[in-house]
């Protein structure tokens, strides 16, 4: 009978919890807290990672597709900027088409210019005020958002 006592009141190590020390507790709620806090503030801030100035620059373009399958550019006014071939710009081509898909499924205007919004860095920013939709252009490389920021020179042929 001694030695089932024994084996009663001796600890092992499947009875005992894992001991974590209570600063280091502390040091993780304090990280993950300030984490989530300086994460909101950039959300409400529109800082991180996209240096866009909202309020200079912007140029309203109204994207048309032709009969030929080219796509016209226009100012708001009817300006011509460009005409995009079938051939050219696929990058622009396929961002233009799923952003026209969009504003058809919330019954928006399809004629309604987007903003191409200059920032600093080089940044572009499209805009569509009719869904709120917005694309920072630089995430997907120089090669594809040259293909917007060449709506923003002169004309091209």
């Amino acid at each position: 009978m001694s030695g089932i006592q024994a084996q009663r009141g001796a600890p092992s190590m499947r009875d005992e919890a894992p001991r974590v020390p209570r600063w280091a507790l502390v040091a993780a709620g304090l990280l993950m807290t300030g984490t989530i806090g300086l994460a909101a503030v950039a959300r409400i801030n529109h800082t991180g990672g996209h240096p866009v100035d909202w309020k200079a620059g912007a140029v309203a373009v109204v994207f048309r597709q032709q009969a030929h399958d080219a796509i016209t550019v226009t100012t708001r006014t009817g300006a011509a900027i460009a005409t995009i071939a079938p051939t050219q710009d696929a990058f622009l081509r396929t961002t233009m088409r799923t952003m026209l898909q969009a504003r058809a499924r919330e019954g928006k205007s399809r004629t309604a210019p987007f903003l191409l919004i200059p920032g600093r860095g080089g940044a572009l920013l499209l805009d569509d005020p009719q869904t709120g939709r917005k694309i920072f252009l630089q995430a997907f490389g120089p090669a594809n958002q040259a293909q917007f920021a060449a709506l923003l020179l002169p004309k091209r042929n």
